[in-house]
């Protein structure tokens, strides 16, 4: 047998002991004792432990332009049960909601989202990207290097700390430089770049911008062609930029134009106002991303506003 065979058969077996109930002392000390002995270790567990808690969220986010497998979505009731074998079976689970990998024969691997897609995908080094919905980025890790080419949407970023080997994500014109570290880079189709820093602090290096002080956690830089500019956000507007790592859109006082304008981001069918008037009302909650029906039922509970019958690609919101 393969050693990564073995590893993937060590990690099951440690998935499946920590799923029946909680760990004794003597069990969660083995555990991180295993988990710390070699990255290989850690990186067959995460990914195993990812498509594990997707297959419990396929119901909630509902993909788009894909059935979800109902024997997938049964698993959930007989997970005491699996054999060994769900390594192999959940690391191929890794394939979901629009998620696509190509490998290059140059190093490079491809990793892309459909509209409304997500994936969380664990690298080779043991950090973890996250996409969002419609990206596509390439990854380059050797012994050199670590490099992402986020070439469209937006990604999250969990940073294995190397100081030998920093983690750089490119975007544009940007270069975003890590060692260990957590942050979101968002490409816009205006050459706009997002950096938004969650913990540590990132470095950013661009030709249209001469100096740039270090980006820290609580902070978002906006980068344009001709300037960069840097400013602090409360805490619960970090916790609403990030809440689609958790396949939801929050709101906290937000245009309804903006709210509607980010629903189009995960979803085919698009939300239009029927009357300039109505872009200008607040909104507030917590949404599923995919869900933008469920959204036009809360604003006409909330606002009285009417939906515009017999359209199947379009909501088009109206005034009472």
């Amino acid at each position: 047998m393969k050693q990564r065979e073995m590893i993937d058969q060590e990690a099951s077996r440690w998935l499946a002991a920590r799923d029946v109930g909680p760990p004794s002392i003597e069990q969660e000390r083995e555990f991180h004792g295993w988990i710390e002995a070699d990255i290989r270790h850690r990186v067959a567990y995460l990914r195993l432990e990812e498509s594990w808690r997707r297959s419990d969220r396929l119901r909630e986010l509902r993909p788009l332009d894909r059935d979800v497998d109902a024997d997938l979505l049964r698993a959930q009731s007989t997970r005491a049960r699996w054999p060994l074998a769900l390594a192999a079976s959940f690391l191929g689970a890794l394939v979901f909601a629009g998620y696509v990998l190509v490998q290059s024969q140059f190093g490079w691997q491809h990793y892309e989202t459909a509209v409304g897609g997500f994936s969380r995908i664990v690298l080779e080094d043991g950090s973890v990207m996250d996409l969002n919905t419609d990206s596509d980025v390439k990854v380059r890790i050797d012994a050199q290097t670590r490099e992402v080419r986020l070439l469209r949407g937006e990604g999250r970023f969990q940073v294995a700390h190397e100081t030998a080997r920093p983690f750089v994500v490119s975007a544009a014109d940007a270069d975003v430089r890590a060692v260990g570290t957590a942050f979101t880079v968002r490409l816009h189709e205006a050459a706009r770049v997002d950096v938004l820093v969650s913990e540590g602090s990132v470095a950013i290096a661009s030709p249209g911008v001469l100096r740039s002080p270090p980006v820290k956690a609580g902070e978002v830089a906006v980068l344009l062609p001709d300037r960069l500019s840097v400013s602090r956000i409360e805490p619960q507007q970090l916790e609403s930029r990030l809440a689609w790592t958790s396949g939801k859109l929050q709101f906290r006082g937000e245009t309804l134009r903006e709210a509607a304008a980010e629903f189009n981001r995960y979803n085919r069918r698009q939300i239009e106002l029927g009357d300039p008037a109505l872009a200008d009302l607040r909104v507030g909650g917590t949404f599923n991303a995919t869900d933008p029906e469920s959204f036009a039922a809360a604003l006409t509970s909330t606002f009285s506003l009417r939906v515009e019958p017999g359209n199947p690609d379009t909501i088009v919101l109206r005034p009472p």
